[in-house]
């Protein structure tokens, strides 16, 4: 993608701007260092379809109105792009090895859930445009989290179709469908960030707190569950490159909030649906960076966990129903 793209994002609001570099390409967005009225800002920018920067604008906004997150000003929003005031505080490469920054980012997880416990109800979230007031919540209602799950999990399946995993898709859409009241139990919604790890946290361990979070990309209001184990399962599952074990980061989530009672029971449920949505993200991120075989490679290892996962817990639903 050329620099026309973010010119014509940036010529959309304003004479004033310039583009200085760019920071970050990873499918299904770019984002750019710019000048924009004379001010440092970034500006990102779409380059898939499967990108939906109107919602994160709106996750940005909510947060920015009803918590004490500190995230980005929105200075700008368009159709597919934003533009956001430069923050210094944020993310920097120091990796979350430590038990104090695990530590940190497990209370500054349940802080964000605490302080968007209000948001009503589950969904995908609304874009910007269509909210007038940010301090309203952005979502979507669906009657259940069962509904906002199985429309998640079927928009994975729409692109899992187009890179060979459609036939796996299906199968846990549908195991799914018939386990529907084990999620509906799981709880009131908050606003769940997605992605609330690594470079998209900055931490302060010695305050042991959160100073900014970025990319929203993956807002949602479900239950905390959901955004704990999304981020607990790339934290400290397997190929985690430190010994720091999860106890550590729900002593310190839970000391802000309990989890949902019955969530060790939905787990494997969880993490079963999060499989597709990694296999998604392996062919769309990675899908323009890493040589084909790498990513074919990678993938099927993925779906043979996600595969062998679901036929564990079909197995333990019959031995339940034949006890």
């Amino acid at each position: 993608m050329s620099e026309t793209v973010v010119h014509d994002a940036l010529s959309s609001h304003t004479d004033e701007y310039g583009i200085v570099r760019e920071l970050h390409r990873v499918r299904p967005h770019a984002t750019y260092e710019v000048r924009f009225r004379g001010e440092r800002a970034i500006c990102k920018v779409e380059t898939h379809p499967e990108a939906e920067l109107g919602r994160e604008a709106a996750a940005m906004r909510y947060v920015a109105a009803t918590t004490s997150a500190h995230v980005p000003e929105l200075l700008a929003i368009g159709d597919d792009h934003y533009v956001a005031r430069w923050c210094d505080a944020v993310p920097d490469d120091t990796p979350v090895r430590d038990e104090a920054r695990i530590r940190a980012l497990g209370r500054g997880l349940a802080t964000l859930h605490a302080e968007t416990a209000e948001i009503g109800w589950t969904g995908q979230l609304r874009p910007a445009s269509a909210v007038e007031d940010p301090a309203t919540p952005p979502v979507d209602a669906d009657p259940r989290w069962g509904d906002t799950l199985l429309a998640l999990l079927e928009q994975r399946q729409q692109f899992l179709e187009g890179v060979g995993y459609g036939d796996l898709a299906r199968d846990v859409l549908a195991w799914v469908c018939e386990n529907r009241d084990l999620f509906d139990a799981a709880g009131d919604a908050v606003l769940c960030h997605g992605n609330y790890f690594g470079e998209h946290v900055g931490l302060d361990p010695e305050a042991g707190s959160v100073t900014t979070v970025i990319d929203f990309e993956h807002a949602l209001a479900a239950p905390a569950e959901w955004d704990y184990l999304r981020t607990v399962l790339p934290l400290v599952g397997p190929g985690a490159d430190h010994d720091v074990p999860e106890a550590v980061f729900r002593e310190a989530y839970e000391s802000v909030r309990p989890l949902p009672a019955g969530f060790d029971q939905r787990r494997d449920a969880l993490t079963l649906c999060n499989g597709l949505s990694y296999l998604r993200s392996l062919h769309l991120q990675r899908g323009d960076q890493d040589p084909p075989h790498a990513v074919a490679r990678h993938g099927r290892r993925l779906a043979e966990s996600v595969r062998g996962r679901l036929a564990s817990l079909e197995d333990q639903k019959h031995g339940l129903t034949d006890a």
